[in-house]
């Protein structure tokens, strides 16, 4: 039996029950994940490692994600596949514009693993 090589992936989300399940699923799909609830931690891990997946959700309302963004705008990793998970927004364009995908939600946790996987090949 082969086993898949671990992909890097960086989640940035503060919502416990979506994030524990999407954990589970990209487990399940060989990511080695670093989570962060917290803008500042997520941009001191991108400063710090390389990432081939990162995953931000968006909160508009509340303004959560939005540092992330802003620094993934200006220091946008070449080799790194960007996917947003936010609420429906007229204003979510504006800030997807850094992202290679924006799912979004309600969105199942299976699907988002799946997506983030394409962005692993090697």
């Amino acid at each position: 039996m082969t086993v898949a090589p671990s992909c890097p992936a960086l989640l940035v989300n503060a919502d416990d029950a979506f994030r524990q399940s999407l954990i589970v699923q990209l487990d399940q799909k060989h990511f080695s994940v670093t989570y962060t609830a917290d803008g500042a931690e997520a941009v001191k891990a991108l400063e710090a490692r390389s990432f081939k997946v990162i995953l931000v959700a968006v909160d508009l309302k509340h303004r959560v994600g939005l540092d992330v963004l802003r620094y993934l705008g200006e220091k946008h990793p070449e080799d790194s596949g960007i996917i947003i998970l936010g609420e429906p927004d007229p204003d979510l364009r504006s800030y997807a514009r850094v992202a290679d995908e924006t799912l979004l939600k309600p969105v199942d946790a299976n699907y988002v693993a799946d997506r983030a996987r394409a962005y692993c090949r090697h």
